[in-house]
C-alpha cells in the first residue's frame, strides 16, 4: 500500500471517530433532555404545547381557590376576581330582566328565574356610592331621629373600608375608615351611663372584632363606645342585634362561613359597651344574613344555599328551629342573603329577605309560620337605576318625614350604574300596605 493510500485511510478513519464522538455526544444530550422531561411529567410535549400546559394549570388553580369560597367574599383577592368574571361572562342577562330600560354599565350575572316577571318598584333616592371599589358596599340600618324624623339617616358599610352615614337625600355626612366592616345594626334605649343611647354595632372582619358605637343626635355621627377589643369566637362573616322588650337587654349575633352563630350580651360598663359571650349554636352551612323580632323574640336566620331558620332569641333557646323557606321548592334563589323586620301593630308586619339569585325580594308574614305574601324587585325609574344581587336590607315603618312619610325600604346595590356600590331607597307604601294585606 502507498503512502498516499495510507493517508487517505488514516484521515477516513479519523472522521469516522469524529462522527462517532459527535453523534454519542448529541444522543447524551437527548437523553439527558429526556429525563429532565420524564421528571417534570412533559416528555411528550411541544413547546407550544409545555406554554398551554402551563396557562392551563394556572387557571385550574386559579379556579380552585374561587371554589373554595363563596361569591359574597370580599376580603381576598379570590372574591374580587369572581365578582369581576361574573360581570363580563354574565352580562347577557341585563336585557331580558330590564325591559322598561337600558342595560347597566356593569353587567350582571345570568341566573335562573331572572326573566321571571315580577312586581316593579322604584327607589326614589340613592345614596352616594361608597369610597371603595368592586364588592365593597354590602349592609344598611337605618336610624330614626327622635325629634325630627326628616333628619333620619342611613348607616351603611363598606366592607373595603369602613362606615358611612347618610342622609334621606343620599348625601354622605360621615365616613369612618375603621376596618372592614360586614354587617350593621343598631338599636334604641341602651344605657350607657347617665344617658339613653342608640347603639350601633358591626362586625370587623380586619380584626374579627366587634365594633361599637352610639349616635350622637346633634350631628348624627357615630361615635366610637367600646369598651375594648371584643373578639369574636368564630370568624365572623355577618351579625344583627337583638333587645329583649321586656327586660330590655341587648345582644349581638354573630354569623360565619362555617355555619357557626354566636350571641353576646352587650351591657353598659363605665360609659362604654362591652360584652360577654352567652350562647352558640350551628345552623348548618355559610351564614350572613339575620334579623332578630324584639317583640315577639325570634330569630331569623339565612343559610345561604339552603334558606330562612328561625330560632328562639333568648339565650337559653337553644337550636331548636322551623324553616320559614328554603332554596330549590320554594320561593327563594340561593344565596339568601339580607333579612330585615318591618313591625306593623298587633304583632303584625313582614318579614322581607334578600333573595340574590334572582334580584329579587321575598316577602312574609311576620306573625305566625311566617306564611308568604309576594315577591318584588327594585327596578329602574326616575333616572336612579334598581338594585341587584342585593346583600343587606333594612326598612323601618316610621314616618320619616315628606320623602318616606310611611316608612322606607333601603336595599345594597351590587351594581350600579353610576360608579361604586351604593344603597337604594324606597318609598315603603311602594311595596307594602300595613295593616290591609
Amino acid at each position: 500500500m502507498t503512502k498516499e493510500n495510507l493517508g487517505v485511510k488514516s484521515w477516513s478513519t479519523g472522521r469516522a471517530a469524529w462522527v462517532l464522538v459527535l453523534f454519542a455526544f448529541v444522543l447524551s444530550l437527548s437523553l439527558a433532555a429526556d429525563k429532565v422531561s420524564a421528571h417534570f411529567g412533559l416528555s411528550d410535549l411541544s413547546a407550544n404545547q409545555l406554554d398551554k400546559k402551563d396557562k392551563k394549570d394556572k387557571k385550574e388553580k386559579k379556579d380552585k381557590k374561587k371554589s373554595d369560597d363563596d361569591d359574597d367574599d370580599d376580603d381576598d383577592d379570590d372574591g374580587k376576581d369572581k365578582k369581576k368574571e361574573e360581570k363580563s361572562a354574565k352580562s347577557d342577562s341585563k336585557a331580558s330582566v330590564k325591559t322598561e330600560s337600558k342595560a347597566k354599565t356593569n353587567a350582571a350575572p345570568n341566573v335562573a328565574l331572572l326573566a321571571e316577571k315580577l312586581e316593579a318598584v322604584n327607589a326614589t333616592i340613592e345614596t352616594d356610592p361608597v369610597p371603595h371599589g368592586g364588592d365593597a358596599a354590602d349592609d344598611p340600618a337605618i336610624w330614626v331621629h327622635p325629634q325630627d324624623p326628616s333628619k333620619s339617616t342611613i348607616i351603611g358599610t363598606d366592607k373595603q373600608g369602613g362606615l358611612a352615614v347618610y342622609d334621606l337625600n343620599g348625601k354622605q355626612i360621615q365616613y369612618l375608615a375603621d376596618g372592614l366592616m360586614d354587617n350593621v345594626d343598631l338599636r334604641d334605649g341602651f344605657k350607657l351611663g347617665n344617658e339613653t343611647a342608640s347603639i350601633v354595632a358591626a362586625g370587623n372582619r380586619k380584626d374579627n372584632s366587634i365594633a361599637i358605637y352610639k349616635v350622637n343626635p346633634q350631628t348624627r355621627q357615630l361615635e366610637n363606645v367600646a369598651a375594648r377589643a371584643i373578639k369574636h369566637g368564630v370568624t365572623a362573616y355577618g351579625m344583627c342585634l337583638y333587645r329583649n322588650a321586656k327586660a330590655g337587654k341587648l345582644y349581638y349575633f354573630a354569623t360565619s362561613k362555617s355555619g357557626d352563630v354566636e350571641q353576646w350580651e352587650l351591657f353598659d360598663s363605665n360609659g362604654k359597651v362591652d360584652a360577654k359571650q352567652v350562647r352558640k349554636f350551628k345552623v348548618g352551612s355559610v351564614v350572613e344574613g339575620c334579623v332578630a323580632d324584639d317583640e315577639l323574640g325570634h330569630f331569623y336566620v339565612s343559610e345561604e344555599a339552603v334558606g330562612i331558620w328561625k330560632y328562639g332569641a333568648e339565650p337559653e333557646a337553644g337550636d331548636k328551629r322551623t324553616q320559614v323557606d328554603k332554596v330549590g321548592g320554594g320561593n327563594l334563589v340561593a344565596d339568601v342573603e339580607g333579612l330585615a323586620i318591618a313591625y306593623g301593630a298587633d304583632g303584625k308586619g313582614y318579614l322581607l329577605v334578600s333573595s340574590q339569585g334572582n334580584y329579587s325580594y321575598v316577602v312574609y308574614r311576620r306573625e305566625g309560620n311566617n306564611e308568604f305574601v309576594k315577591r318584588f324587585r327594585v327596578g329602574d325609574g326616575s333616572g336612579i337605576d334598581g338594585a341587584e344581587e342585593t346583600d343587606g336590607i333594612d326598612v323601618t315603618t316610621a314616618n320619616l318625614g315628606p320623602a318616606f312619610p310611611q316608612g322606607v325600604f333601603v336595599a345594597q346595590d351590587g351594581f350600579n350604574d353610576k360608579g361604586n356600590q351604593n344603597f337604594k331607597l324606597v318609598p315603603l307604601q311602594a311595596i307594602l300596605k300595613l295593616g290591609s294585606e
